[in-house]
């Protein structure tokens, strides 16, 4: 399984080639999802005329939630980027604690998953 950020597909909804090569490669070769927290970022951004074309993508991706293991490693992972002076958002955090609690593989072109990455967490792909 891998999973989409929210960024990624909204770059990709938007036409930007670099989001649609990435998402496009995992086609065929591993199911593809989400968190609950993305599937909130696109509805609370989507515009009236968006409406159809994000339940659509939304309906067709599986949904990862927020659970007791998933908030354990969110803590852990934002401890270990205070300690470091490195913050990121809180969504991005939970994401990645969402992530990393599941065995799963998140892609994104959120730079901010690289300080993730240099914590030793090998479960996220940032496209360049």
């Amino acid at each position: 399984m891998v999973i989409f950020d929210t960024n990624l597909l909204i770059d990709a909804l938007v036409g930007e080639q670099k989001a649609i090569d990435a998402i496009e490669s995992y086609k065929g070769k591993e199911s593809a999802a989400i968190t609950i927290l993305s599937k909130y970022e696109l509805l609370r951004g989507r515009k009236f005329t968006e409406q159809h074309t994000l339940d659509k993508l939304i309906d067709n991706l599986n949904l990862y939630g927020l659970g007791n293991s998933e908030i354990e490693v969110s803590t852990e992972i934002y401890r270990a980027l205070k300690i470091k002076g490195k913050l990121i958002d809180e969504f991005d955090i939970l994401i990645a604690g969402i992530t990393v609690a599941n065995n799963e593989k998140l892609v994104t072109n959120d730079k901010d998953f690289k300080e993730i990455k240099k914590l030793g967490y090998n479960n996220f792909v940032v496209i360049e």
